[in-house]
């Protein structure tokens, strides 16, 4: 049987954090949530860390756990899942991080026109006025890709 919050689960976003955690989602997920510590700490509505298996082990990489958490956030912002964003803030996220570009989850976010999830970074006090290598802001690339309405949202920021 799988798992009753399966439809909703603010988990499945953590799952984005790596692609061989797929393996733990079709075990713990869609056939028994029992034993998963994860369900557990969300249930306690504690913070589900990004490293956290479902059996309890959290993983050790050489990636941060900042650097998991963008990678995720990033994924998440580009798949357009608001939901998924806001689980990631919530557990700590840097919402301010940037990629090697320099592009922040605000840009991105602005990028993919998710009028959704710049309102959701700005509501939860991301800096739209960072810049990029290119020296642009998330203002400057709404205006390049001539979107009044997120020029509006991020006028007000």
């Amino acid at each position: 049987m799988s798992c009753p919050n399966m439809d909703g689960c603010e988990l499945f976003v953590q799952f984005a954090s790596n692609p061989a955690l797929e393996i733990w989602k079709n075990h713990f997920c869609l056939s028994s949530n029992d034993n998963c510590a994860r369900f557990k700490l969300s249930n306690q509505n504690k913070p589900v860390p990004l490293t956290l298996l479902p059996n309890g082990k959290v993983l050790t990489m050489v990636r941060s756990s900042s650097q998991l958490g963008t990678t995720a956030l990033f994924n998440s912002i580009a798949k357009s899942r608001t939901r998924m964003v806001g689980s990631l803030i919530r557990a700590g996220v840097d919402i301010n991080a940037c990629n090697i570009e320099g592009t922040t989850a605000m840009m991105a976010a602005v990028e993919a026109e998710s009028e959704d999830i710049v309102r959701l970074l700005l509501e939860n006090e991301a800096d739209a006025g960072l810049r990029n290598i290119h020296g642009q802001s998330a203002y400057d690339i709404a205006v390049e890709q001539k979107n009044a309405s997120l020029m509006t949202l991020l006028s007000d920021a």
